[in-house]
């Protein structure tokens, strides 16, 4: 199963963080919640807050997510 994933992220000082998506394959939605918690950057991992959002998508929005997220990062390297 294909999960889309919105956490909390930061290292920006207290208060100050932003949102970001993430493509995540999982069994089952806990599954998914306790890959969360080891992202790196999300916020508020002992209390499970940073996690926004888990939404289980098809395999065609996962595929174009993780190709967008590619492209996002292409473009940023390569100005």
């Amino acid at each position: 199963m294909f999960y889309k994933l919105i956490t909390e992220c930061g290292h920006m000082g207290a208060g100050n963080s932003f949102e970001r998506t993430w493509f995540i394959k999982g069994n089952d939605p806990l599954d998914v919640f306790q890959k969360a918690r080891r992202l790196p950057r999300v916020k508020r991992k002992e209390t499970s807050l940073g996690i926004k959002l888990i939404e289980r998508i098809s395999k065609e929005e996962y595929i174009n997510g993780i190709n967008s997220k590619r492209e996002a990062v292409k473009i940023l390297l390569n100005g």
